[in-house]
């Protein structure tokens, strides 16, 4: 049961993110990948990249590729750290800013679909589950 479980998690989140990442480039110009960038650092103003990176289960060096696209395409403010070169502030720009929203709304027309049969009680009690399977699996 739950490696059937497990693969019926994959391929929707597999699709999810297929799904997001196709819309967002085609309407906003950014991967889902660099949208994950801009909403982790929407929610923590000035975090750090090493601390986008742990919020994203990323590599640094995952996120500091997407940072240096995302400061090139004016989305991104990168400022250092006083007495630490190597480390990174990361902000949003007010263009920044507005393609979070942009793309949020984009990213939930994009993925209706995948909740036209599930009724908002049963999306309420999935996100529930899942919430409690995420915090279960970092305490392990």
């Amino acid at each position: 049961m739950q490696q059937q479980l497990s693969w019926q998690f994959h391929k929707i989140s597999f699709l999810l993110e297929k799904t997001a990442d196709e819309a967002l480039k085609r309407q906003l110009g950014i991967g889902f990948a660099q949208y994950k960038v801009l909403e982790a650092v929407n929610h923590n103003t000035l975090a750090r990249q090493n601390t986008v990176a742990e919020m994203l289960d990323q590599t640094e060096a995952s996120i500091s590729r997407q940072v240096r696209i995302l400061e090139k395409k004016g989305l991104i403010n990168i400022t250092d750290v006083m007495g630490n070169r190597r480390a990174k502030e990361l902000s949003l720009t007010t263009v920044g800013d507005e393609m979070v929203r942009n793309a949020g709304e984009t990213i939930e027309v994009a993925q209706a679909k995948f909740f036209t049969n599930v009724s908002r009680n049963d999306q309420q009690r999935l996100l529930i589950m899942f919430e409690n399977m995420l915090n279960s699996a970092k305490e392990n």
